[in-house]
């Protein structure tokens, strides 16, 4: 064989084993990219992780397996629907990172409560969830007009309400809201 055409053999070799080296290191990160997407959230917030593509039944398996426990155990705890596991991954993927890292804090602050106030807490939202849709709208839409209003507030009556227990800070928050907007 010709000495040129040998190395032009043993050139052509050697680029087709970076072109497959390459191409086994793009496969590679391509997966570990696709596997940390699909666990990672669900690792970090406690089951309301985001999948590409929210299928019911890796969804079940994801929850139920031993490795994705979390701090709070928050899937079996709330015992959430497939449904509704399906929509928070799917909200979660349309989330901006600011709107992750406010949903984060909020973990993070649930986890962080004595287990007595965390108990409590669970208790009333599985209390919440058993309403009727049409009351749970209801309510969700009063919290948000009492928070808007709360916002409202000066600086002083907040710090007053902060101080309050909850009973006392209910009536006074009900005393302000009537003497600005009258019946409730």
């Amino acid at each position: 064989m010709d000495p040129r055409r040998a190395q032009l053999a043993r050139l052509l070799q050697r680029r087709r084993r970076r072109t497959r080296l390459l191409l086994v290191c793009v496969v590679t990160a391509v997966a570990c990219g696709t596997v940390a997407g699909l666990v990672g959230p669900r690792i970090l917030i406690g089951g309301t992780g985001a999948a590409r593509v929210p299928q019911v039944a890796a969804t079940e398996t994801e929850v139920s397996a031993p490795g994705a426990a979390t701090p709070l155990d928050l899937p079996s705890r709330l015992a959430l629907d497939p449904r509704e596991a399906q929509a928070n991954a799917i909200r979660w993927q349309t989330m901006s990172q600011d709107e992750r890292r406010r949903l984060l804090d909020r973990y993070w602050n649930l986890a962080g409560l004595e287990a007595g106030q965390r108990q409590a807490l669970l208790e009333r939202y599985g209390a919440f969830r058993e309403l009727p849709e049409e009351r749970r709208a209801f309510l969700r839409e009063r919290a948000a007009k009492l928070k808007a209003f709360v916002a409202t507030l000066s600086p002083q009556d907040q710090a007053v309400l902060e101080g309050m227990s909850d009973e006392a800070r209910a009536r006074r928050l009900l005393d302000l809201w009537q003497a600005r907007y009258g019946a409730w």
